[in-house]
């Protein structure tokens, strides 16, 4: 597990460590994605909802990211980075699994807290009843017998998503970070999640909730204050009330 954490780090780009392959830590999938609609900003964020950092949001864990939401309430949020896919097996951190089709998943950094586990999307929910529905065909679980059901099944790529670690906000961190323009939301949507190129949504969703342009340096408010235009001045006219 140490050798996953720092790994995890090598990704991220906060600390340089040597010893470890950059292959691993490659972000790969660039294909095409359907496009989402966006919500108003003024919406309240639900699970299901994507969260989409806009481009000034220069974060180490968080920049350039696509959130699944899979809670939102008064005690706080939780939620999974969707596009940043490790070069990295499921073979490779569980032990006692069946090796042959734990090679077959790929794994991805799902956020900063609990990377010492793995969290699932999936489709459909299983047999167990250890599956929480989040939206139409996403499915949320963290249960071992859940990760076992699927591989015995030989569930695909394309029906189940695993995640090193979860993000989480706690009570009005979320609403405080949308209000300071953090985050767009944006509808969820199954096919983006589990598509084979879901690390190129972040850029396919940007252009369309905040188009590239012309950037302008910050100045002080008094720079764009509006000098009035003088009027001529208006002659009254009285109308006797003798007609």
């Amino acid at each position: 597990m140490r050798r996953i954490k720092a790994l995890l780090i090598v990704c991220l780009g906060i600390l340089a460590l040597t010893g470890v392959t950059a292959g691993l830590c490659t972000f790969h999938g660039t294909a095409s994605i359907p496009a989402l609609l966006a919500v108003s900003q003024h919406s309240e964020p639900a699970p299901g909802m994507f969260l989409v950092a806009q481009r000034g949001l220069h974060d180490h864990y968080f920049g350039r990211t696509v959130i699944l939401l899979l809670q939102h309430g008064a005690s706080g949020s939780q939620g999974l980075i969707i596009n940043r896919k490790f070069k990295l097996q499921l073979s490779d951190v569980v032990k006692d699994i069946d090796k042959e089709e734990a090679r077959k998943h790929a794994l991805s950094f799902g956020g900063p807290l609990g990377t010492h586990r793995v969290f699932m999307l999936m489709r459909h929910g299983d047999a167990t009843g250890q599956t929480h529905e989040i939206a139409s065909d996403i499915h949320f679980s963290a249960h071992r017998d859940v990760l076992d059901h699927m591989l015995e099944h030989k569930t695909p790529d394309s029906e189940l998503r695993l995640f090193l670690g979860h993000s989480s906000w706690s009570a009005g961190q979320l609403a405080g970070e949308l209000m300071r323009g953090s985050w767009h939301l944006a509808e969820g949507d199954s096919e983006a999640i589990f598509d084979a190129a879901s690390n190129g949504l972040w850029k396919q969703l940007i252009e369309t909730l905040e188009p590239d342009g012309i950037e302008v340096k910050r100045v002080e408010e008094p720079h764009f204050k509006v000098e009035p235009v003088p009027h001529p001045p208006v002659e009254l006219r009285f109308v006797s009330s003798n007609r």
